[in-house]
């Protein structure tokens, strides 16, 4: 069976791998997966709903995999064995795991044998995303979600993770003060506030019950009042532009005669300024909270107008004039409620390259109407 992962852009193009089975011969087919763009991760979550759905025997993804001997099976993945089994639980290779765990697993797995082939590799590579629940690499990964009221305001806070054992992880929990928690309550835990599920001991928990789990102690005297202070100064969205807008300044640091920044008065990147190989570019902020097109795009290139005749009516042929900064352009972002530091800095690395870019984002053809390099902006007067 052969697997087609599109392409997270306009080129039409697939990633591709194969999934056979040992012990039972079927028919051949070939199965597409599209990301799901309402997702963190578009395209593993694809991937984990589409095999989650096949074991199931249930939801619409099961029409990918139906009939396909899942379980009980030594499933092929490109040339790496893997050996499934299903009782009361699920095994991968003799290892007991949750349906979630096992999906997430082999999504991963999935992904990783359309660019490596070499079964020494891609078998190693099952244990090692094993060693960590799925959400626990989400969090050290991207910090810890958690949200509380106080004075009947809701605040959405972020707060660092690290690993500390083979079964402990460290969360800070106030200004260089650190409480450790297992990997089972911290899975438990991203069970209510990563994925939103309500069984879980750890939903809605106060900030003073928090502290006490981690710190194995109640907050004493003015604790309180420091950790609250401290988990407001951890909101998760000054977190999120923040760490996108370091990534635009070390950009402009990276290419300082290829990017140009317009900042506002109180220091909001208002306009990037990009020179690709080909063609001039511009980004402007919208003012606007989209969740994919905050940033609008233009280009550098000449307007199209109609020649008329002497009595003023269109002749059906066209001239260029002066060029202008032309847009804006549709461009999207995979994934929604992309930070607009991100929005920012995904452009421009595209636009870098811009060669390559226009063949794969479809919109930006249409406003291309002159020859490479004919028109370009005089780049010390940006």
């Amino acid at each position: 069976m052969k697997i087609r992962i599109r392409k997270p852009d306009d080129s039409g193009q697939y990633w591709t791998t194969s999934i056979n089975f040992t012990e039972k011969k079927l028919y051949e087919r070939t199965v597409d997966i599209r990301g799901d763009v309402t997702k963190k991760d578009p395209i593993h979550s694809a991937l984990v709903a589409a095999l989650k759905a096949s074991f199931k025997n249930s939801g619409r993804s099961f029409r990918f995999f139906s009939g396909l001997p899942f379980t009980n099976n030594t499933l092929m993945i490109g040339d790496t064995p893997f050996h499934i089994k299903k009782t009361s639980r699920y095994y991968i290779n003799g290892r007991l795991m949750t349906l979630d765990e096992m999906c997430n697993a082999l999504a991963r797995v999935l992904f990783k044998s359309c660019f490596e082939k070499d079964p020494i590799k891609l078998l190693p590579y099952l244990y090692s995303t094993l060693e960590i629940p799925e959400s626990i690499k989400y969090v050290i990964e991207n910090r810890l979600p958690y949200f509380f009221y106080h004075d009947f305001s809701l605040h959405e806070v972020r707060l660092n993770v690290k690993r500390i054992s083979d079964s402990e992880c460290a969360i800070e929990i106030g200004d260089g003060v650190w409480g450790s928690i297992s990997f089972k309550d911290l899975d438990n835990y991203c069970s209510f506030y990563v994925h939103g599920k309500k069984r879980s001991k750890w939903k809605y928990i106060s900030p003073q019950n928090l502290y006490q789990k981690v710190m194995g102690r109640k907050p004493l005297g003015s604790d309180l009042k420091v950790l609250v202070a401290f988990l407001k100064q951890n909101r998760k969205q000054d977190i999120v532009e923040k760490r996108a807008i370091e990534l635009v300044e070390d950009m402009l640091k990276q290419y300082p005669d290829r990017l140009k920044a317009v900042f506002s008065e109180t220091g909001v990147l208002t306009n990037l300024h990009i020179r690709g190989k080909k063609y001039d570019w511009m980004l402007k902020y919208s003012g606007g909270n989209s969740r994919n097109q905050a940033v609008s795009t233009y280009v550098w290139q000449p307007e199209k107008e109609q020649i008329l005749d002497d009595e003023g009516n269109k002749t059906g042929e066209f001239r260029f004039v002066k060029p202008s900064w032309r847009g804006p352009i549709c461009i999207d972002n995979m994934g929604e409620s992309t930070p607009i530091g991100d929005q920012f800095a995904g452009r421009a690395l595209a636009l870098l390259n811009d060669v390559f870019t226009i063949k794969i984002v479809s919109t930006i053809g249409s406003f291309i109407v002159d020859k490479e390099n004919d028109n370009r902006v005089d780049w010390n007067e940006m």
